[in-house]
């Protein structure tokens, strides 16, 4: 009597659990025989066939396509006049409704956040999508620009390494960089270069090809994750230890040319040539650098083949395991007010799936894929590199450019850092003098700009 109670418990138990499993309610209803029609937003038709709507059409011959070009965009800006590219997006998607959005980095944080996109969570919670092949700390990087909630998945994403040559470090008996350096420890092994050659002889240790003494200012303080704005971009907070620490390590380095950094002239002249030429130990670049060093070679009989390899970009030591350098321009999410959200969810969870990662990894144009597992090296080197930082988060300013600065501010004010830069360099300013002088000028310009802002909002109006 006993067994037969028993057995009767697990049968029940088990038709419940059936039940339970058969009975879920699906977060979106399935397509009918796998029909359907998705509106999506792409740079132009062509590009999106050629890198995603034709491999999707294999699996989903019968899901048909509606592309919207971004190009319709590029039209409407033939007349010379201010062309705000934000709020003309905008009005593109309200009169387009496309059901799949493809977003930029800044794009996507505010239609996330402004309830234009809809949540993933529970789908991909239901479907059991894979989250855990990508690389460390992305999806956290995109859960933040939605306060917590996911919107939106990124099949790539871009970033920079430390390329070295290796036979420069060989030959000269100098330990090759490593993983996980910080600037100061980077331009520190530069430094041993400096009195190897001279003239059109020199070897440099770091090259910083392109931006100037700017650019290498803005490196360090990204990495360290400092702001030049407050919040609302209404003051500016260059006058901090972080910004002066910044800016006395590159000038520092410029001066005694641990660092080789061209003249405008110089970089208008072609000037990025030396670490193709074996006259440089290390530069700071992105994937697309690697295709660079393996072709250039092949049509440019004055080069020779680099023995190179990589490792981390420089990092912030009070965060060594995190990256500033990390950028995703492709994020695709669902709209919020689509009639077709399994259909756009179907091609979203297909763009960001194994099979496509697997098919950007061997396409070598620039960017890496988000998913870890599909790209392990380039020309026989590790791509360890690539992926070993998680994505740094919070808001932080990618050097003196601020995207939401207005851009009167911009045009005013980089001419200014440029001067005070190059006299800190010459001796003829102070680190401490330079910066007050940025932050009153500065904080001027600003103002003006604001100011200039909010009355041509109010003409509009």
């Amino acid at each position: 009597m006993a067994s037969k109670w028993k057995i009767g418990v697990l049968l029940l138990t088990v038709v419940a659990l059936m039940s339970g499993c058969l009975g879920e309610k699906p977060v979106l209803e399935q397509l009918e025989e796998g029909k359907g029609k998705i509106k999506v937003v792409s740079y132009n038709e062509d590009y999106f066939y050629n890198e995603y709507g034709n491999y999707f059409n294999i699996k989903y011959p019968d899901i048909e396509f509606e592309v919207v070009s971004y190009q319709e965009l590029d039209a409407n800006n033939q007349d010379g006049e201010p062309f705000d590219y934000e709020e003309e997006m905008d009005k593109f998607i309200e009169k387009n409704k496309p059901d799949v959005l493809l977003l930029s980095d800044t794009q996507f944080e505010k239609y996330a956040q402004n309830g234009k996109l809809y949540g993933l969570d529970q789908i991909i919670s239901q479907e059991k999508f894979d989250l855990e092949g990508y690389m460390p700390g992305l999806i956290d990087l995109i859960r933040s620009k939605g306060n917590g909630t996911l919107y939106g998945l990124a099949p790539s994403f871009y970033t920079n390494v430390l390329y070295y040559n290796r036979d420069l470090f060989k030959e000269h008996n100098i330990e090759p960089p490593r993983n996980k350096m910080s600037w100061q420890e980077v331009i520190d092994l530069s430094k041993r270069f400096t009195s190897i050659g001279s003239g059109d002889n020199q070897v440099y240790g770091f090259y910083q090809s392109h931006g100037g003494l700017r650019s290498v200012v803005g490196q360090i303080v990204s990495s360290a994750g400092l702001n030049l704005f407050d919040t609302k971009s209404e003051k500016l907070l260059i006058n901090s230890d972080g910004w002066k620490k910044a800016i006395k390590m590159a000038t520092d380095a410029v001066r005694d040319k641990s660092i080789g950094n061209p003249s405008s002239e110089q970089r208008n002249g072609g000037m990025d040539e030396p670490f193709f030429q074996g006259k440089a130990a290390m530069v700071k670049q992105g994937t697309w650098f690697a295709q660079q060093l393996r072709d250039r070679p092949r049509y440019d009989k004055k080069l020779k083949e680099i023995n190179w390899d990589i490792v981390t970009a420089p990092i912030d030591p009070s965060s060594p395991d995190e990256s500033s350098n990390v950028s995703l321009s492709e994020i695709y999410g669902v709209a919020a007010d689509s009639t077709n959200k399994r259909a756009a969810w179907e091609f979203v969870k297909f763009v960001n799936g194994p099979e496509m990662a697997k098919a950007s990894a061997r396409s070598m144009n620039g960017t890496i894929p988000t998913r870890k597992d599909y790209f392990k090296e380039i020309d026989g080197r590790s791509t360890e590199s690539f992926y070993l930082l998680k994505p740094k988060l919070g808001r932080y300013s990618s050097g003196f450019w601020d995207t939401k600065a207005p851009e009167k501010f911009n045009e005013g004010f980089m001419p200014l850092v440029d001067e005070s830069l190059k006299a800190v360099v010459d001796n003829k300013k102070t680190v401490d003098e330079a910066v007050a002088e940025l932050e009153a000028k500065g904080q001027q310009l600003l103002n003006k700009a604001h100011e200039e802002q909010k009355a041509k909002s109010k003409d509009q109006k």
